[in-house]
């Protein structure tokens, strides 16, 4: 039986670690506390004055202006913040709460989980590539298209947060973030090194994969080089970009064919990932398109491009997509932000449509604003009358604009307070009484209905009936109805299509 250590944090409480090392990375050693609520990690090499202030300012400073301000419940959940400093026996340590269950291989890989990896936690990687998904994830842990859009609308909310503070990840990859497709829980760990620019600096410069192009391109310079390019809020945005792409797509937006330097590898991959850098999917240069030849076979449909297109994630994504890889790749400063994509894929997933094949993978596709939907995933066409719901919304009294937002109807589908009102928005600052369904779709004798559960001034146009809590609204093409009649308030136009 291992020996419980008992020794106080910098604020003076007391923790207990099980002396018994449950994991080892290339800078902590980690144990588990004795009700495994929390782990105490000790770092390997001592840590020099600016690292030791920079713990103490993450764990002091920055994390009550995180956790307790309006809404700091939310954040939680969303990050794996260390709660104290710790020194024992000469080391120093950092106490964090422990991964939240649903971040935690239930079933294991496949072939009697021949990986063993039930009960590690499911760090980014696994799913981050079809190779890997198709080869060893059990397909009740894949998750699916609706679920990876909620992925990564909460790490988009919580770089969102954290840039906000002034603060920059540098090391942002599927390696410090871990997820839950299966549900659509998202944490971002690893968070003892975060950057505070002009403060303190990176201490590495990020993961393979997800450094910006500027960054590799420079990483031959001398640290105090003007040059050199570092880490920073804008990097972390080329880094945040990567991850959405990749959890959506299950590839890299910029590992295509192209060849830069045959005899040097290391060279080859630099110019590939820094000065050349292209979007494999780049619509006017396609010299580093994905070569099938060069794909495995494991990884497909989803390595073809041209079989799945970033276009698929319709009209709010594309744009954000076009910034990150064609138009920001190497200019920093028009790359979207975390806020942007948060705005993007909340609308996105308001136009997300059920597939109609039972044996579909993803489930779910984004109506891409075709008269004829069709799922890209497995080709299935959408039989039936569908409605569409255009949102317009109140600026002055009595005049309504359109909010470029759409709301796809499908059975069983919510409507909510933010729907209702332009001026809630789905967030950390959303209440309780904000998150309840106010009403819901019903397809019912040949005919689609909004139920009104909870929206107290719902109205019928152009004969102003008032639609009362517990009735059903008819919704058939051209259907006009309010919403609310205050500021902020919606008016919803109906666009029925038939196939």
């Amino acid at each position: 039986m291992a020996n419980i250590v008992t020794c106080t944090t910098r604020d003076g409480n007391t923790v207990q670690y099980v002396d018994e090392i449950i994991g080892s990375g290339s800078m902590k050693d980690v144990y588990f506390s004795p009700d495994k609520s929390y782990v105490v990690a000790f770092y390997k090499k001592p840590q020099n004055e600016q690292a030791r202030e920079r713990i103490a300012m993450i764990t002091g400073r920055y994390r009550p202006n995180i956790f307790e301000q309006a809404g700091g419940e939310y954040w939680k959940d969303l990050f794996c913040w260390p709660t104290s400093v710790v020194e024992h026996d000469g080391k120093i340590g950092i106490v964090v709460p422990t991964y939240q269950s649903h971040f935690f291989f239930k079933y294991g890989s496949k072939n009697n989980d021949f990986l063993g990896i039930r009960g590690r936690e499911k760090e980014g990687k696994w799913f981050a590539s079809a190779n890997n998904q198709n080869k060893f994830l059990d397909p009740r842990e894949k998750g699916n298209t609706l679920t990876y859009l909620k992925v990564c609308l909460l790490l988009s909310r919580a770089v969102r947060r954290m840039h906000a503070a002034g603060l920059c990840h540098s090391d942002l990859s599927y390696k410090n973030v871990l997820i839950d497709p299966e549900q659509g829980h998202a944490c971002i760990i690893d968070v003892d090194g975060l950057v505070v620019p002009g403060k303190f600096p990176p201490d590495v410069v990020g993961t393979p994969d997800f450094i910006a192009p500027e960054v590799v391109e420079t990483s031959h310079l001398e640290k105090d080089d003007p040059r050199r390019v570092l880490p920073s809020i804008l990097t972390d945005r080329h880094a945040l970009s990567v991850l959405i792409y990749m959890y959506l797509f299950y590839r890299h937006p910029l590992r295509g064919g192209k060849i830069h330097d045959l005899d040097d590898e290391m060279r080859d991959e630099s110019l590939s990932m820094g000065e050349k850098a292209l979007f494999i999917e780049h619509p006017a240069d396609r010299s580093n398109a994905v070569k099938l030849s060069q794909v495995s076979p494991s990884s497909l449909p989803w390595a073809d491009p041209q079989k799945i297109p970033y276009t698929i994630m319709g009209p709010y994504l594309t744009p954000l997509f076009d910034r990150a890889f064609i138009d920001g790749l190497h200019e920093p400063q028009r790359r979207p932000t975390a806020d942007e994509w948060e705005t993007a894929l909340v609308k996105t997933v308001d136009l997300i449509q059920p597939c109609q094949n039972p044996d579909c993978e993803q489930k779910w596709y984004v109506f891409s604003g075709k008269t004829r939907p069709v799922c890209p995933y497995c080709g299935t066409p959408y039989k039936g009358k569908l409605p569409i719901l255009n949102l317009y919304s109140s600026r002055k009294a009595g005049s309504f604009r359109p909010d470029d937002h759409r709301l796809m109807v499908w059975s069983g589908q919510s409507l909510f307070a933010w729907h209702v009102n332009r001026l809630i928005a789905p967030n950390e600052r959303t209440t309780d009484a904000q998150k309840k369904r106010v009403g819901y779709f019903v397809f019912h004798n040949d005919r689609w209905w909004l139920v009104n559960e909870a929206i107290p001034g719902l109205m019928a146009l152009p004969e102003k009936k008032i639609i009362a809590i517990g009735d059903k609204l008819p919704l058939d093409d051209g259907t006009q109805f309010v919403l609310s009649g205050e500021e902020g308030g919606r008016l919803v136009v109906v666009q029925l299509v038939s196939n």
